[in-house]
């Protein structure tokens, strides 16, 4: 007797298939698309990850005609809703001397935690090795330094490897709202502005912010800052 038990989906092929019904040209909205794919709980997420397959989904910051929450299928890319299997892209390559540029930049010091190249760790005998990737990865590859980050090898492994549900940007804004005090909403305000984190509470804070992709690291700062305005 066939197994009749109705195939598994995952959540970016649902959303390719939603989009695919939209169809080139069209606008849709945040709204739609949650409704699109009920049962998506990070549906934009995963309409983001599909830019690597080839899909062109330009939003407000890209088209200026766009409302906040509007976006425009510009181009179907690899139909994994069809089954199709996505080829394999050159691995992204960053010049030697923009890494130079990076370390340089982040004062030979590991962006999120804070620890310097071949500082020991205070709790196991190992030293920290910096290296430098990509943000985003996203073709087109932007090399840009505002793409890149400086980490040492067990906060990048912990990033990349973690079986921890990925950081969303509404987790850091609501952890930045609970901060107890204005005097500590301005400044992860100045760490997000700076780059430069510390390892306190805020911090911590300031630390998954910067692990958020470039377009939801700047959407979450604009939030604080218009929660800051609020409240004078």
């Amino acid at each position: 007797m066939a197994d009749e038990r109705p195939v598994r989906r995952s959540s970016k092929v649902k959303v390719a298939e939603f989009l695919a019904a939209v169809g080139e040209g069209k606008v849709f909205t945040k709204l739609q698309l949650f409704e699109g794919v009920p049962g998506v709980a990070q549906a934009d997420r995963r309409m983001r990850d599909l830019r690597e397959l080839g899909w062109k989904i330009d939003n407000y910051k890209t088209d200026p005609r766009l409302q906040p929450d509007e976006y425009r299928l510009t181009q179907i890319g690899t139909r994994i809703d069809l089954g199709e299997q996505p080829r394999e892209s050159p691995r992204p390559r960053i010049s030697a001397a923009r890494r130079r540029e990076a370390l340089v930049g982040a004062d030979f010091a590991c962006q999120t935690c804070g620890m310097r190249a071949a500082e020991p760790y205070p709790d196991e005998d190992q030293t920290a090795v910096l290296s430098v990737h990509l943000i985003d990865p996203t073709p087109p590859v932007d090399t840009d330094l505002s793409n890149l980050r400086v980490e040492c090898q067990r906060c990048y492994a912990g990033i990349r490897g973690g079986t921890a549900a990925p950081t969303t940007p509404q987790d850091v804004l609501t952890r930045a709202s609970r901060l107890s005090s204005r005097e500590e909403k301005r400044r992860l305000y100045r760490l997000m502005q700076s780059g430069r984190p510390e390892r306190d509470e805020v911090d911590l804070v300031f630390g998954e912010w910067l692990r958020l992709g470039r377009e939801d690291r700047v959407d979450v700062m604009l939030k604080l800052a218009g929660a800051l305005i609020e409240d004078d």
